[in-house]
């Protein structure tokens, strides 16, 4: 009988655990076969569910933007095979200031010198977490405007990280964030260690809602006109 208790997250991570598996190991023909046919009987099974919307998707009065985010996004959606994922907190700076804590270990999958990630896979965890980030000013959220990241020393992989985000700048149509990578010693930030990198972002703020109206009523493929000029502050 099948378990009425395994959930898609469940799912999804055993997804993962295929990946980290088939990056390992190469399996010898006899195994191949029958991988690519179990996990085509797998896919099947899964086109057959129902579609899953996305948040901009959903009706205004059913939106929950940060869920529906969270559980798709690219590093931190537990429903995206292809994230970690990175979860993410509210906590707070040395200093007491507020602050986005990202939690990650990444695997071999997400290699880029040895033993060290991939700088790609850095930005693009710092471009979620410094996205969210900009939640704390309280205000409308923005898109990202311009991201600079600067690879401080090798961040290693298969140990936990701590990525913390909070506002260096706000004013009414854009907003700066930075943000920082650190090794967790313990389960403890060790603040007198170097960042393995560093980053910051500033996000002009956007009337989603219009943003989608002009996307859909847009049919000749023409692009949308280029984000205003960001002066360096």
């Amino acid at each position: 009988m099948p378990d009425p208790e395994v959930t898609d997250e469940q799912i999804v991570e055993t997804l993962r655990g295929i990946g980290r598996a088939i990056h390992a190991r190469g399996p010898d023909a006899g195994a191949r076969a029958a991988i690519a046919e179990h996990l085509a009987a797998v896919e099947a099974l899964i086109e057959d569910g129902e579609p899953r919307r996305r948040w901009y998707e959903m009706p205004p009065e059913e939106r929950d933007n940060r869920r529906f985010y969270r559980q798709l996004s690219t590093f931190s959606g537990r429903l995206n095979t292809i994230a970690p994922p990175m979860v993410i907190t509210s906590g707070s700076m040395p200093d007491g200031a507020p602050a986005l804590i990202g939690a990650v270990r990444l695997d071999r999958r997400y290699e880029g010198p040895p033993r060290s990630v991939h700088g790609g896979i850095l930005a693009g965890l710092f471009d979620e977490l410094l996205g969210g980030g900009q939640r704390l000013t309280g205000g409308p959220p923005g898109m990202t405007g311009r991201l600079t990241v600067r690879y401080r020393r090798p961040t290693p992989l298969d140990t936990d990280l701590q990525f913390r985000a909070w506002i260096s700048d706000e004013r009414e149509r854009r907003v700066t964030v930075k943000a920082e990578c650190r090794v967790l010693s313990d389960g403890e930030v060790d603040d007198d260690a170097p960042a393995t990198a560093e980053a910051e972002a500033i996000f002009l703020r956007v009337d989603y809602d219009g943003l989608e109206r002009v996307l859909r009523e847009r049919d000749d493929g023409t692009a949308p006109a280029p984000a205003p000029r960001v002066e360096p502050s």
